[in-house]
């Protein structure tokens, strides 16, 4: 057994530096083995002790027989982390990270003590956007915000961004008692004003509910977060996807209107681009009732991204469980690929979306690179200190129902009218397309038939409308 922990620390630079200090004055039971880094500078190579460079990352944990693997660069996006974790595939040797935000090098100090496993966002997210906090608030402070969908993965962190930006009140409407008690707790352990936020449990095909709230309440502001987002589930129950997420939108969108609120934000998917399932076909139709509807006196926005890094039912948390209770995960396609964003900036480009001046707007999130599932699986298993195919089996069981192979985030089409915006990373849809349909005749038959839970009626018509929709 090793007298010494060896540590081999990736990312010669300010905050690999730093960390170095800190072991060597204060940790007399660790030693630095040296760097590891694919720089090309004469200088830095002279610096440090750089003994190779990412890519021979495997050869040399065996080499020099590394305990801890400390990757100390707070600005690495998901795709350097997921190439260290590829590039040590055979090693079980624990990977940690320093914290990836900005004020680590700001405070002139990076700690062994606060290195971290790595997490979710770590290899599948990006460093943090910039925003103009002052700005946010100077639009926020004191405006009162309604929520549907509030207390979910998305719209819970809404909630949470929204009170830091000094609203001056939070209603959060959702279904879900749990979902509602659980953000209740939240709300309370991190010291929230109970005056600031209103939780209702309500459902969003209840229209009378939902108008005399709004008329009570009066917010200024309206972010439609509310709806069923699993695909399969939803392949097998068109009827309630119909009726939440079509009519349900369109209950919303009339209250909202009715009432002359201010802003409304309706939280899109990738899925309604070429929609092959049932539910993007619904948000697709609720994006049309939107951009179709005569002007008003309420601002309209429609925000579209990709999945969402554990949030509820996402892939991740998913693995995680069955590497636990399983000792294997399951991917539906060797090559599947996704979008991915974390709940933080899911929300944050929501938040930031309403807060601009540009009615009947669809903002996209430029989202990066499209993910390897497959390669996702192997990643997080070696996060776990193990090691791919050998402690943990990775099973392809085949696509699910109305599921693609690879997602989309925009037309050929919409890509020709795609601008750039101030905020980074975020683009702006002009001269959106016109409504292919008479949007309230085709909302009033879909609900007939969900009514009388006309499924495969449903599909055919969807199919009808939109003929990448595989019935």
């Amino acid at each position: 057994m090793n007298e010494f922990k060896n540590v081999l620390i990736i990312g010669a630079g300010i905050a690999g530096d730093l960390l170095k200090k800190d072991i060597e004055e204060n940790y007399q039971d660790v030693k630095m083995i040296g760097f590891v880094d694919d720089t090309e500078n004469v200088d830095t190579k002279q610096k440090f002790n750089i003994i190779g460079k990412i890519d021979g990352l495997s050869k040399i944990n065996k080499i020099y027989r590394v305990d801890e693997i400390i990757i100390a660069i707070p600005s690495a996006d998901g795709a350097l982390i997921r190439r260290i974790l590829q590039a040590n595939f055979k090693n079980n040797t624990p990977i940690k990270i320093v914290p990836r935000s900005p004020k680590v090098i700001g405070e002139n100090r990076v700690l062994y003590s606060e290195i971290k496993d790595l997490d979710f966002e770590d290899f599948l997210g990006r460093p943090f956007l910039k925003r103009d906090v002052e700005n946010l608030k100077s639009f926020y402070r004191n405006k009162t915000v309604l929520i549907t969908g509030g207390a979910g993965s998305i719209g819970s962190e809404i909630v949470r961004q929204l009170l830091d930006l000094e609203v001056k009140k939070v209603i959060v409407y959702d279904n879900s008692e749990y979902l509602i008690f659980n953000i209740d707790q939240d709300l309370k352990e991190n010291g929230i004003d109970r005056d600031r936020y209103h939780l209702i449990v309500g459902s969003i095909l209840n229209v009378s509910k939902i108008d005399s709230i709004v008329k009570e309440e009066k917010p200024d502001l309206m972010f439609h977060a509310a709806a069923y987002k699993h695909v399969y589930l939803m392949e097998d129950n068109a009827d309630e996807a119909i009726l939440n997420n079509v009519v349900g939108t369109k209950n919303i969108v009339d209250v909202a209107i009715k009432n002359k609120v201010k802003n409304f934000i309706f939280i899109s998917t990738d899925k309604v681009v070429n929609p092959t399932s049932i539910m993007g076909s619904t948000k697709k139709i609720a994006e049309y009732y939107i951009k179709c509807l005569p002007p008003t006196e309420t601002k309209f926005t429609i925000v579209r991204f990709g999945n969402v890094i554990n949030s509820n039912g996402s892939v991740l948390p998913l693995f995680e469980r069955q590497i636990i209770k399983n000792k294997y995960v399951t991917v539906t396609h060797k090559d599947v690929r996704r979008f991915f964003m974390s709940i933080r900036e899911a929300a944050q480009l929501v938040v930031e979306g309403a807060s601009k001046d540009n009615h009947g707007e669809i903002y996209i999130l430029d989202m990066g690179e499209l993910v390897n599932i497959y390669e996702t699986a192997e990643c997080l298993i070696r996060s776990k200190n193990l090691i791919p195919h050998e402690d943990i089996e990775i099973r392809i069981i085949g696509l699910k129902k109305g599921e693609k192979i690879i997602e989309e985030l925009f037309t050929d089409k919409e890509k020709e009218n795609l601008i750039e915006t101030e905020m980074e990373n975020v683009f702006r849809l002009k001269n959106y397309e016109e409504c292919p349909v008479n949007i309230a005749e085709l909302i009033g038959e879909l609900r007939g038939l969900a009514e009388k839970n006309e499924k495969d009626e449903i599909k055919l018509y969807l199919k009808g409308i939109f003929p990448s929709v595989k019935a």
